[in-house]
């Protein structure tokens, strides 16, 4: 799964030293994880990960994991890493969240923030005094991080609606999504990891473990949900003829308009439906194959044009690919023809990336260009 998320590349002297002091605090725990993850040192964390997957989830003698460490002193890259590999999001005694979100660092305090909540951190998680991470977000003037918390559920009635993202398979028949099937969890992690880029893999793997077909990531993560984002349509298809779960957004990935339109008649509220890392489901309809019909299902029955999916909106990823149909579908209701995404690390316009793109057709890029300049595009 590529990384599209900002490196933290600037620390105030504040913040290194309260790194440094929380490294020193650590520093007689036996197992120099601690150490590693509060002071950011991602080669060493690396170096103990490999030689042992079960440290990720190691507890400190107060029993704290790695991830609390890491959010504690603001390290975004580490808590990406720890993330990848295997720790949990929500542990106690209080959730990583709650010190990701109470951070001094705005800046770290943000982007470590929107990478648990875009991986299924609790968003209702409580400090030891009852202060929910709502609450800290708003007493720091942390409006982005608070706008992040309400809409991955943190009041009653959240904007994200999942209730069919394992309702059923390719065929509508019923499934039992089982988070481990028993199964230990690095193997599962790498089971849906290697599902982002390695189709003869899977299928190994699958043949030696069927039990992983509906197994989770701790990432929250099905191996299908990571061939989809990715665009790998012959894997997702493979995955959904051997009874992986099919949600909407899969669905729409699929190309199965009829899927796609029921579940827009029994559940309205799937229009709000979200993949892996918080993807909303208008930008399957962009990933693999063209599917302007299904896009314009969703967009009448009332999908976000505007929600980005990885930085991107619709329209940025049509004009990456040069699909001019579907340009046209989401600029017909309403998409921003100048919205900004970061692309090659710089805010990029859907223009400015057809422009820049080698993926596409030339020939589709060059109608991408016209489209785009008619409608007030600029690079």
């Amino acid at each position: 799964m590529p990384n599209t998320r900002r490196a933290f590349v600037s620390q105030t002297a504040a913040f290194v030293s309260a790194g440094a002091a929380f490294a020193q605090a650590v520093s007689a725990e036996p197992a120099d994880i601690f150490q590693a993850a509060a002071a950011g040192d991602v080669p060493r964390a690396t170096e103990i990960l490999n030689a042992d997957p079960q440290a990720s989830r190691q507890r400190s003698a107060d029993g704290r994991t790695p991830l609390h460490f890491a959010t504690a002193a603001g390290q975004p890259a580490m808590a990406m890493l720890l993330l990848s590999r295997g720790s949990e999001l929500s542990a106690g005694p209080e959730s990583p969240l709650i010190a990701a979100v109470d951070h001094p660092d705005h800046a770290a305090a943000s982007e470590i923030s929107k990478t648990l909540l875009a991986n299924a951190s609790n968003p209702n998680a409580r400090r030891a005094d009852g202060k929910t991470a709502l609450e800290l977000a708003l007493a720091r003037g942390y409006g982005d991080i608070a706008a992040m918390l309400l809409h991955r559920g943190a009041t009653p009635v959240g904007i994200v609606h999942y209730n069919r993202r394992y309702l059923h398979d390719l065929h509508g028949r019923p499934v039992t999504r089982d988070d481990s099937n028993g199964l230990a969890w690095p193997a599962i992690n790498a089971f849906v990891t290697v599902a982002h880029f390695d189709f003869e893999k899977v299928k190994q793997l699958v043949a030696d473990t069927p039990a992983l077909l509906n197994t989770r990531s701790s990432w929250d993560e099905l191996a299908i949900e990571a061939s989809a984002h990715v665009g790998h349509l012959p894997m997702a298809q493979w995955l959904a003829g051997q009874g992986a779960p099919v949600s909407t957004c899969t669905a729409a990935l699929l190309g199965i308009e009829s899927m796609v339109k029921e579940a827009l008649a029994a559940d309205p509220l799937c229009i709000h439906e979200r993949g892996a890392h918080d993807i909303p489901i208008l930008a399957y309809a962009a990933y693999a194959k063209e599917q302007t019909a299904i896009a314009e299902a969703l967009l009448k029955a009332g999908a976000d044009v505007h929600a980005p999916g990885l930085g991107m909106t619709v329209l940025h990823l049509a004009a990456q690919r040069g699909y001019v149909e579907l340009a046209e579908c989401v600029l017909a209701h309403g998409a921003d023809v100048n919205a900004v995404a970061p692309y090659k690390g710089k805010p990029t316009t859907p223009l400015g990336i057809s422009m820049q793109t080698k993926q596409a057709v030339q020939t589709k890029q060059a109608e991408m260009e016209k489209l785009l300049r008619a409608r007030g595009g600029a690079e």
